[in-house]
C-alpha cells in the first residue's frame, strides 16, 4: 500500500467522480483506475461501487475514508510537531534545580520563557547538586540550576545571575541591630553551611570568604541546602551565608543582613549545568533566555 494511493483514495471519495478526481491529482482517468483497483486487491474489500464516472463509497469504504484522513491529520501534526522540536519551537526540557535555585530570579525565567514558547514544556525536579550532576550524566535532565560550577569534562557551567551574599542571623543575635554585618565580625560565631555533597559548593566559596576576612569558620552544621541552613539559625545553632533571594523564606527568629568583606559587597551566582553533548535544540535557547532576564 503506498501513500499515494490513500491520497487518490481520498480525493475520489470527495469527488466521487472518476474525470473530476483525475483532474484535481492532474492525472488522466486511467491510471487513477487503477491505482483504486490496486488498492482495493491490496485491502481484499471494495471501496466503491462504480456507475459509469461517477462513484458511490460502500460501507467499508466509508469507514475507511474516515479513518485515513485521521491518519493523513495525525501525519500533517507529526510533520509540524518535527518542523517546531527542529526549530526550537516545540519540545521538552527537564530541569534540575536545589530549592534555593527556586527562588528569586527564577520565576521570571520561566514566565518569560513561557511567553516566548509556549508549546514547549518544562519539567523540574528538586534535587542536592550531587543528584543533579549524577542526573544529567544519566541523561535524566537537560539543565541543572545550582549555587557553584562543576568540574567534569563533559559538562559546561555558565553563571547567569549574579546576587549579594547576605547573613542570617537569629533575632537575638548581638549583631541583629546592625543595618550590614562585616564577616569579619561572625569570627567566633558557630556557622551551619552547605555542600549539597558535591565539590566544589557554595560552602567552600563561604570558607574562602571568612579566610579572607581573616579566619577559618567553626563549622558546627553541615546541611544540604540553603533552606534547612535558616531553619538551622531559625532553632539558634548558629549563623549562615546565603544568596539574597533566600530574604523571601519568612522564617520567625530568623533577620537578613547586607553582608561585607573587608568592606565591600561578594556576589553569589547561579549556575546553569549542562552537557556539552546534548542534543535538545531547545536547550540554547533557555540558556539565551536565561541569561538575559538574569542579567537585566
Amino acid at each position: 500500500m503506498k501513500i499515494s494511493q490513500l491520497k487518490y483514495f481520498l480525493v475520489l471519495a470527495e469527488e466521487l467522480h472518476f474525470v473530476k478526481a483525475a483532474a484535481r491529482l492532474n492525472l488522466s482517468q486511467p491510471p487513477l483506475s487503477r491505482q483504486i483497483q490496486a488498492l482495493e486487491q491490496e485491502l481484499g474489500i471494495a471501496l466503491f461501487v462504480r456507475a459509469n464516472q461517477r462513484v458511490q463509497l460502500t460501507e467499508a469504504g466509508a469507514a475507511f475514508h474516515h479513518d485515513v484522513r485521521e491518519m493523513f491529520a495525525a501525519l500533517d501534526r507529526a510533520t509540524e510537531h518535527a518542523k517546531g522540536v527542529a526549530q526550537g519551537e516545540v519540545g521538552r526540557i527537564v530541569l534540575g534545580m536545589a530549592g534555593s535555585a527556586s527562588l528569586g530570579i527564577f520565576p521570571r525565567i520561566l514566565e518569560q520563557f513561557h511567553r516566548e514558547f509556549p508549546q514547549v514544556r518544562l519539567e523540574m525536579q528538586h534535587l542536592i547538586k550531587a543528584e543533579q550532576i549524577a542526573a544529567l550524566a544519566g541523561g535524566k535532565i537537560n539543565l541543572a540550576l545550582t549555587r557553584s560550577p562543576v568540574r567534569e569534562r563533559d559538562m559546561a557551567s555558565e553563571a547567569i545571575h549574579r546576587e549579594p551574599f547576605i547573613v542570617a542571623l537569629h533575632e537575638r543575635h548581638p549583631l541583629a541591630a546592625l543595618k550590614v554585618v562585616p564577616l569579619e565580625k561572625l569570627e567566633n560565631d558557630k556557622f551551619v553551611l552547605y555542600r549539597g555533597n558535591t565539590s566544589p559548593s557554595v560552602a567552600d566559596e563561604i570558607v574562602d570568604m571568612c579566610r579572607a576576612a581573616g579566619y577559618y569558620p567553626h563549622i558546627d552544621q553541615d546541611t544540604g541546602e540553603m533552606q534547612t541552613a535558616v531553619s538551622l539559625v531559625a532553632a539558634g545553632l548558629g549563623v549562615t551565608v546565603v544568596a539574597d533571594c533566600i530574604r523571601s523564606l519568612h522564617l520567625p527568629r530568623v533577620i537578613y543582613r547586607p553582608l561585607t568583606v573587608r568592606s565591600r559587597r561578594v556576589l553569589s551566582k547561579l549556575y546553569a549545568i549542562y552537557r556539552k553533548d546534548d542534543p535538545n535544540v531547545l536547550l540554547k535557547a533557555f540558556l539565551r533566555l536565561a541569561k538575559s532576564v538574569g542579567q537585566a
